[in-house]
């Protein structure tokens, strides 16, 4: 091998070690997959006001079945509050977790008991059932600096009003 080659080796080794972690995972690509761990996890703990800090202060999410947006961390809090209000011991499970760079893609299993009033689109509202939910949902999200920027929700309503045996 060259100096040449040599020094290209060391400088590509040095560039690698400095970029990725010790699995050899981009260390970006970590940073961001472990704070979207945690935001299911302080969702799971309801813990809502930590979960808050874990987005930007511009945030913007869409649910895109509703359309509702919401921005910021307490538009972000107000809306995972009124997810809980009918399911107050829901959980998420991330069941597939893709990260590249600062974008993720999440498979998530959302589950919860229907102890309180369930609002309806019409403004009405389901009474308690005591019916378990389980329903999927992909999540989309973009990172900025390892805080999340933007999420977009995709979920499968029509399973969930099956469940809490909604008339289809």
């Amino acid at each position: 091998m060259s100096d040449v080659q040599l020094l290209g080796q060391q400088l590509r080794d040095f560039l690698t070690e400095l970029t990725c972690s010790a699995t050899g995972e981009p260390v970006t690509e970590r940073r961001n997959a472990d704070t979207l761990r945690l935001l299911y996890q302080r969702f799971n703990e309801n813990d809502l006001e930590s979960g808050a800090l874990l987005l930007t202060e511009d945030y913007e999410g869409v649910d895109v079945p509703s359309g509702e947006v919401v921005r910021g961390r307490e538009g972000w809090r107000r809306r995972q509050e009124g997810n809980r209000a009918p399911l107050p011991d829901a959980t998420t499970e991330i069941t597939f977790l893709a990260v590249k760079g600062d974008f993720a893609v999440a498979e998530i299993i959302n589950r919860g008991t229907q102890t309180r009033p369930f609002p309806l689109p019409d403004g009405s509202a389901l009474p308690p059932s005591g019916r378990k939910i389980e329903a999927l949902s992909c999540e989309l999200y973009e990172f900025r600096n390892g805080a999340i920027a933007r999420g977009r929700l995709y979920y499968d309503f029509l399973t969930v009003a099956r469940q809490l045996g909604l008339p289809l």
